[in-house]
């Protein structure tokens, strides 16, 4: 009786673990937001746009940051709601197909499509380029979140015969192309609407929130706090916000969700939720001379400060006034 009445609280525990599971998966989808992928257009006759709208598609949806809505199944929601597309700024399209609103549409356009012959002394390269302009719209404020230009390139052929390696290429060259501008694009998307975050720090070690898909092993991050928003009074575009540096990290370990990192400066109490950077090329050689000279600091204030004495707090000022932003 005893063995029959453990079997049963098993089984109800384990029905009642499941249950919570599938109801916490169930909030975190519906709390995702919700975008519409637009028409991609394209001047090039001999590029279909359409393939770099499913990458870019495709690439997002994996990111598993979002619910996507594609351009097809937008269009007949809203002709069997007899809405227009003015209809998704004012949420018209609430409950229908399980989608409460569009929070954002994205447009996109094609602005390179080309073959370039590289001759060089032994062999000759055929390159392809690609460009795509985005633009992401919130669709409850009218504001441009994020609009970017992704041009990118990559070796088709490489021959040592022909002096045109470019000659027969067809455009299925671009396939492998398509697929990299594809996941640039929505890399930069969903950082934009969902920024690289501390999400937990222990001692010098931090967490942050994006794994080997986003970041790189020994990437260097600025963390920031960020002030108010502003906005471009003639586009409505977001021009950003005013960031205040407050550490910096390098990325030390990748996993397939999150990234392990060490905190090399910081101003103060790193916290979870703080926003984490990518560095642009002024910031990384300002950081190359201000680590430099911090561990210069650091070494000095360890060699007085062997005997204590006031060398060694002047020495210990210096080394914060040098490690600090």
């Amino acid at each position: 009786m005893e063995t029959r009445m453990k079997i049963l609280l098993k089984s109800m525990l384990t029905y009642m673990v499941v249950n919570l599971l599938f109801v916490t998966n169930a909030v975190a989808q519906s709390n995702k937001p919700i975008i519409g992928v637009g028409d991609f257009e394209s001047s090039f006759s001999n590029y279909d746009s359409n393939s770099i709208r499913e990458a870019v598609s495709t690439s997002l949806s994996k990111s598993n940051k979002f619910k996507l809505i594609e351009r097809g199944r937008l269009d007949q929601i809203l002709v069997e709601q007899g809405l227009s597309m003015s209809g998704l700024v004012n949420g018209e399209i609430t409950g229908y197909g399980g989608f409460e609103a569009v929070d954002y549409m994205l447009y996109g356009r094609v602005t390179q499509v080309a073959l370039k012959a590289k001759n060089q002394l032994i062999i000759s390269e055929c390159q392809a380029r690609l460009g795509l302009d985005i633009k992401i719209v919130d669709i409850a404020t009218g504001e441009i979140v994020r609009s970017e230009n992704v041009i990118e390139k990559d070796s088709v052929n490489i021959s040592d015969t022909d002096s045109n390696p470019c000659r027969g290429i067809g455009l299925n060259s671009f396939d492998k192309l398509t697929a990299k501008v594809a996941r640039i694009v929505a890399a930069k998307i969903t950082q934009a609407i969902f920024p690289v975050k501390l999400a937990q720090v222990k001692g010098e070690q931090v967490y942050l929130n994006y794994g080997a898909d986003y970041l790189k092993e020994d990437e260097k991050l600025k963390i920031v706090t960020l002030g108010e928003g502003f906005v471009d009074p003639d586009t409505g575009e977001v021009l950003g916000a005013e960031e205040k540096v407050i550490g910096i990290v390098e990325v030390t370990e990748l996993k397939s969700k999150f990234s392990i990192g060490k905190i090399l400066m910081s101003n103060g109490t790193l916290k979870v939720g703080d926003v984490a950077v990518r560095l642009d090329n002024s910031d990384q050689r300002k950081l190359k001379e201000k680590i430099s000279s911090c561990k210069s600091a650091k070494r000095s204030e360890r060699k007085i400060c062997k005997s204590e004495g006031k060398s060694c707090d002047k020495a210990i000022r210096k080394a914060e006034r040098k490690c600090s932003f």
